[in-house]
């Protein structure tokens, strides 16, 4: 029998009540809990976002206060008196996460003893106040990496606390008792809304109005204003340029029998945008602001260390945030790489493509083959560059040629400058930044390689919360589902390689105490990789207690729409113009305007344009889709009517220019390959003819769908929604979509914030003639019968409205209302004179115009547009959600789509966590 006795919450009632019928159970699983302690009960979270350090979370603290509510209280009592003092030892898996706190919240200092960590208690009467303190979640990363294979998390979320007396004949175990740490849930869409948070970029600058966030603000807060939800906007003094709040957070909470914490998982995010090197980012909004009482901030990605081998042989330790500094280095070679074979790709012809593949082999190549061969691809790039310019038939000028090969020829002198190779050893210089001095790093190739895989894994864009989606309960997962973004494969060396952090995996993984099943899907194929670009979970309002519904990005609804919308064309053509359209090819002499006969069609993406903007290291370069550059080179290739330039070098220090958007459904379809319906065909590797022509992977959102129809056995209803997507590089042959992303929505109360697609607009009547055809093949989705011109117009979907200010839309030697004239004059009568569109447009914004045509302040307006058109995306859209009980919240998100985004990469949210859920039952 034990002379002392270690008692805690064992039955899990919610208090510690110290007697017997409790301390019965303190070796049943899972035995007392313990919440991570990673909060500050001592402050309140603030009604907006200001400047300032960072709030110091409870954790940190060695001496804990009346009011810090995560640990959990224990008690030593005595039975009877037995000499010698006595100790609290941890095992388990991690037991470096706990902490002892003795009655006065002070942590008590550990005694080393055979590798265990000894907690002595206390002198005093007893029964003797202990409580015990988790400094982290369960399956948090190891701190320290080494270059070479180290061992991974731990696992596990058993703690098994140990009452030993150091008696005179040796170690006596009085006690012994299991601790589990509450695990890590994520919280879904179904969570109630209690803060959206978003960030505000302004730029004044009538050239930069791509630079500027303010209409995507503007919509969000008219959406939220009669959910009287709070939007709380993120000034650009805090986040520094840095817009994409949803992949610097992940939502969760951990709960034990006493409370409830939220917790907020700051993912391993150093880039200041998705596209732009790393510097000052929305990392410390979050302790800065969200670290208060009961909302926790996990940091444990960006606690970690990484060991290289430095400049004189003797390894050198790095923290995670510098480490970002050194995979900028290594990003600049393989971008580098990247935009030459695209370069190449876009000027050659079929026998330069060959001649490269057989000099380089593929595209795609590591760090040191990247690097190694930077000097033969700037050869080839000239070469190429050189014999275009004797085409007959070539778009390409030498007045964009020369400054491109001198562009090119910099950025490897650069480059090659940066990370010198010698004796089969690559230096890397790192300047000295601020605090930081400058460090030198000499590896082998190697090295190099295994640097950048480690590197790649910590700061992979996969590991960003726009790539983390939770879904409703499953067989698997009766707490719910999280979807991620990653594909494994085998590495030549036997290893295997993720998309994600394996830290991050396993770290999700770790939780599986608390009910949640992970799901991989393929994202591998997106340029940006994130799984919130292919679909969204929503609860469905009509049935509260069913699953909800998965609503997808699917290029398949868009090829519909688009066949339908081309057939209703068609209809209203006479026999020749028919003729023409049935076999239509690009001509750039001939109108781009589908307005012919008595079913018009206006373009997509109208009075809106591309950005290019680069700048070095970085990850995703800005650049126009690859559509529009295919129709570029085909309009520049002869006498043409258009003004469709082509973009500049890639390695352009110019201010960022910009590309007109709009675009015909016919030449949407010419200028792109067979993405789209690959996308949705039977799933099927990449792989290569014996020539080095290399073939994609085909079927990955038809694989996607299985996955997820599989976790929920076939209940889960999957509904499209029209994106067009765009084989952005033909290097990396990723894509991303083309028109706005309707799946990258936010889910607010009854309303469904997506942004406005910009679609193909026709009649009511004959957009109700389209979307029927549609339901037709789609009944689950919407209602045929409901797809009426008057539906259509009950729900303003006939209105047209366009945010617009000074020198956004066309030239600037214009007014702004000619500009807005040319560019909707497709949605008018055909035939009717440019001035009378003018007028229709003033009329209808009748404080809007100075007398000469241009818009009045320098801020945004929300435009009218009379033309009495239905954009068939949006009808399609709006449709879907009516049958799930929602109201969609169109919100201009074009700011974000350019750079690879949309709203839900725009904004993130604090929900309520689930109600009367506990995991350990």
């Amino acid at each position: 029998m034990c002379a002392y006795r270690l008692h805690a919450d064992y039955d899990r009632t919610g208090r510690l009540s110290g007697d017997a019928a409790e301390w019965a159970g303190r070796k049943l699983e899972p035995g007392a809990l313990v919440r991570a302690n990673l909060d500050a009960d001592a402050r309140r979270l603030p009604a907006s976002v200001a400047r300032s350090g960072p709030a110091t979370p409870d954790r940190e603290r060695q001496a804990k206060t009346a009011g810090d509510d995560e640990p959990i209280r224990m008690q030593v009592q005595e039975v009877s008196h037995e000499p010698g003092p006595l100790f609290v030892v941890l095992q388990g898996a991690d037991p470096r996460r706990i902490a002892v706190v003795d009655s006065t919240g002070v942590r008590i200092r550990p005694v080393p003893k055979r590798n265990l960590a000894r907690y002595p208690l206390p002198a005093g009467p007893f029964p003797k106040k202990l409580a015990l303190e988790a400094v982290d979640l369960a399956a948090s990363p190891a701190t320290n990496r080494l270059l070479v294979p180290g061992a991974g998390p731990p696992t596990g979320a058993r703690i098994v606390v140990r009452l030993e007396r150091d008696g005179a004949g040796g170690t006596v175990v009085e006690d012994e008792a299991v601790v589990t740490l509450a695990p890590f849930v994520l919280i879904g869409n179904a969570g109630r809304l209690e803060r959206l948070y978003m960030c505000t970029v302004r730029e004044d600058d009538p050239a930069k109005s791509l630079d500027d966030n303010g209409p995507a603000v503007a919509d969000v807060r008219a959406a939220l204003a009669p959910l009287r939800v709070p939007l709380v906007l993120i000034p650009q003094e805090v986040h520094g340029g840095d817009s994409w709040i949803q992949d610097q957070y992940q939502l969760g909470y951990t709960q034990t029998p006493d409370g409830v914490q939220r917790v907020l998982l700051h993912t391993p995010r150093t880039r200041s945008d998705a596209s732009r090197t790393g510097g000052p980012n929305l990392g410390g909004v979050l302790a800065g602001h969200f670290l208060s009482r009961d909302i926790g901030v996990c940091q444990a990605f960006w606690d970690r260390e990484l060991t290289v081998p430095g400049a004189g042989g003797a390894p050198a330790r790095m923290g995670f945030a510098e480490s970002d500094r050194l995979l900028t280095v290594l990003t600049r070679v393989l971008v580098l790489r990247r935009h030459m074979v695209e370069m190449v790709s876009r000027i050659g012809t079929a026998e330069d493509l060959a001649r490269m593949r057989k000099a380089i082999g593929p595209a795609r190549a590591d760090v040191w083959k990247s690097r190694v061969e930077l000097e033969l691809l700037l050869s080839l790039l000239r070469g190429t560059a050189r014999a275009a310019l004797t085409r007959p038939d070539t778009p390409w000028k030498k007045d964009l040629i020369d400054p491109l090969l001198d562009d090119a020829g910099r950025q490897v002198t650069a480059v090659t400058t940066e990370m010198p190779i010698t004796a089969g050893r690559a230096r890397l210089r790192l300047p000295a930044n601020g605090p930081r001095p400058a460090r030198e790093f000499v590896l082998s190739a190697g090295e190099l390689v295994k640097l950048d895989q480690q590197l790649g894994n910590w700061h992979s864009g996969h590991n960003y919360g726009g790539n983390i989606e939770v879904g409703p309960p499953s067989k698997n997962g009766p707490a719910g589902v999280v979807v991620v973004g990653n594909t494994t494969q085998q590495a030549d060396d036997g290893s295997t390689l993720t998309d994600m952090d394996p830290d991050l995996l396993a770290f999700l993984r770790g939780q599986a105490h608390g009910h949640q099943s992970v799901v991989e899907v393929d994202t591998s194929w997106l340029d940006v990789g994130h799984v919130d670009e292919m679909l969204a979970f929503v609860p469905d309002l009509r049935d509260p207690r069913g699953l909800g519904t998965v609503l997808r990005a699917a290029p398949s609804m868009a090829l519909l729409i688009i066949t339908e919308a081309k057939r209703e064309f068609l209809s209203g053509l006479n026999a020749r113009d028919q003729a023409e359209y049935t076999n239509w090819q690009y001509i750039s002499s001939r109108s781009r305007h589908t307005i012919q006969g008595t079913k018009p069609m206006t373009h997509l993406l109208r009075g809106l344009r591309w950005l290019q903007h680069h700048e070095p290291g970085q990850t995703l370069p800005t650049e126009p889709p690859e559509i529009y550059q295919r129709l570029a080179r085909q309009n520049a290739s002869g006498p043409t009517a258009h003004d469709i330039p082509l973009p500049i070098s890639p390695w352009s220090t110019q201010p960022a220019p910009v590309y007109p958007a709009g675009i015909s459904v016919y030449e949407m379809y010419y200028f792109s390959d067979s993405l789209n319906e690959d996308l949705e065909a039977e799933p099927a590797p990449a792989r290569s003819d014996p020539d080095g022509t290399e073939f994609p992977a085909v079927g990955q959102l038809t694989e996607a769908v299985r996955r997820i129809t599989t976790e929920y056995d076939g209940r889960m209803p999957i509904l499209g929604l029209p994106v067009f997507f765009d084989r952005r590089s033909p290097a990396s042959g990723r894509s991303t979509a083309f028109t706005p992303n309707l799946a990258n929505l936010q889910v607010a109360g009854d309303r469904l914030l997506i942004p406005r697609p910009h679609g193909p607009r026709m009649s009511p009547e004959s957009a109700a003639r389209v979307l029927r055809a549609v339901a037709t093949r789609f009944p689950e989705a919407a209602r045929a019968a409901r797809l009426t011109p008057q539906w259509l117009r009950a729900r303003g979907l006939h209105r047209t409205t366009f945010w617009a200010r000074h020198q956004s839309v066309g030239k600037s030697t214009a007014t702004d209302l000619a500009n807005l004239a040319a560019a909707f004059a497709d949605g008018f009568p055909r035939g009717m004179p440019e001035a009378q569109v003018r007028g229709h447009i003033r009329r209808a914004n009748a404080s809007a115009f100075d007398a000469a045509g241009q818009l009045k302040g320098g801020g945004w307006r929300q435009v009218v547009i009379p033309e009495n058109k239905v954009d068939l995306f949006e009808a399609w859209t709006e449709a879907v959600a009516d049958k799930l009980g929602y109201r969609v919240q169109w919100i201009e998100a074009w700011y974000y789509h350019v750079r690879l985004g949309s709203i839900h990469c725009g904004t993130n949210v604090l929900r309520t966590a689930p109600a009367n859920r506990p995991w350990w039952r």
